[in-house]
Formats: structure tokens, sequence, C-alpha cells
């Protein structure tokens, strides 16, 4: 039997832990998180895609045939259109607006003085 597990921790901190079993003769498959039943699927003896929400991220498990057997993954989507990712894009715009602000901030200071310290030099100590 097939066993594969993966750690997810929300944005405030709490662990989940995802689980997967797949009986290698059966092909049954069980996926848990936190130790509940998060889906059941038979027979499952090809490449196969699963998709389920854990609190407000979409996850994507993907079942993928091998010569050798399978091989699992799971990831957090954050591309598709969920109120979670549409937050995530928009606070990401924010920062990147701020970060260029403060880039343009910096970068004028340091013009302000570089062309204060030349002025100051001519002024303190003029060319004879």
């Amino acid at each position: 039997m097939a066993e594969s597990f993966w750690r997810f921790t929300n944005d405030l901190g709490q662990p989940y832990l995802i689980g997967l079993f797949h009986g290698d003769k059966d092909g049954h498959l069980v996926v848990h998180c936190n130790s509940k039943i998060v889906l059941i699927d038979f027979n499952v003896q090809h490449s196969k895609a699963y998709s389920f929400f854990i609190e407000e991220e979409l996850c994507e498990l993907k079942l993928d045939r091998q010569e050798a057997g399978f091989t699992y993954s799971c990831q957090i989507n954050v591309d598709v259109d969920t109120p979670k990712n549409r937050w995530r894009k928009s606070t990401e715009e924010t920062e990147k607006n701020y970060t260029q602000r403060a880039w343009w901030i910096a970068g004028g200071t340091f013009v302000f003085l570089i062309v204060l310290s030349i002025l100051l030099r001519n002024v303190f100590f003029p060319k004879i």
C-alpha cells in the first residue's frame, strides 16, 4: 500500500497533515486531513487529479502513473479564482506599490543629498 503525507500550515500557523493511502492491487484511494477523510475513490489504476479545500485554500492532489508505480503530489493552487487568491493578488499588488514608492523616495533622497553636497561644497570650498 502506497502512503504519502504533506504538511500545510495556514496563515495563522495552524498545521494540517494531509495523508494519502493508495492500495497497490485494488487501487482504492483514501485521502485524509488531520485524521478526517476528505475523499475516497475506488479502483484508481491510472493518472488522476483531485481538488479539495482546506479552509479557503484549494488543494490539488495528483496521482501520476509511472512504470514502477505511482508518484503523488499535493500543492496549493494559487492561480485559480478563489476569494483567498483574489485577496492574495490584491495584497501583492499593494505591497508592490509600497515597494515602488519606497524605491522612488530612497532614490530621490539619494539624488537630493548628492546635489546638496555638491552645492555646499561649492559654497564652503569655492574654486579659486
